[in-house]
């Protein structure tokens, strides 16, 4: 399967599970699992999604539901195995803060089970200072990280080239997820 009926299914499954609940994620496994299967076979996701490959990102809408868009990347573990789901979609609120800063996204991190969940998730763009998150909810599916982004927070994931991630998993430790920052700005520009 093509990277982009994966991150097609990928993103049609998030979304409906959004939807229904406040936050869930899909395992790596099911990623992993998805990429021999047809996107047909995963059940509820739309077919009709709009992709658009914008750099190293994708722009999913649904052209059903008005401007409904994220953009989102896989992130890979050194193995190359998919590790991570990046995801980040604007807020529509323009009044929206938490601790008096404006949030412009938010930005949803899927993980798979397995991950120590008091370690929480580290982020850091290029040679910026580390900036931690903890873990929302995790469910059968896997665990989620779904964190508020400020204005200079977005500046520099534009200014960037790379943002490591970092999960403790069970019995491995440390595990840094490259995600490219390339067509980042166009990305999310587009949204």
């Amino acid at each position: 399967m093509n990277s982009n009926k994966l991150i097609v299914s990928v993103f049609s499954f998030f979304c409906v599970l959004c939807l229904s609940v406040p936050a869930a994620a899909q395992k790596i496994s099911d990623l992993e699992q998805a990429e021999t299967q047809p996107a047909e076979s995963t059940a509820a996701a739309p077919t009709d999604l709009q992709v658009t490959q914008v750099g190293d990102w994708n722009v999913v809408c649904d052209p059903d539901g008005g401007s409904v868009c994220a953009m989102t990347q896989l992130g890979k573990d050194p193995q190359g195995s998919p590790a991570i789901e990046f995801v980040v979609r604007k807020i529509d609120d323009q009044n929206a803060e938490i601790d008096g800063i404006k949030v412009e996204a938010v930005a949803d991190i899927v993980t798979p089970l397995g991950v120590l969940l008091e370690a929480g998730l580290l982020l850091k763009i290029d040679e910026s200072e580390e900036r931690g998150a903890p873990f929302r909810i995790c469910q059968k599916h896997g665990c989620l990280v779904r964190e508020p982004l400020s204005a200079e927070v977005i500046a520099a994931l534009k200014k960037g080239n790379t943002a490591l991630v970092t999960v403790v998993a069970e019995g491995v430790g440390p595990i840094d997820i490259p995600i490219s920052l390339r067509g980042f700005t166009k990305a999310y520009g587009s949204l």
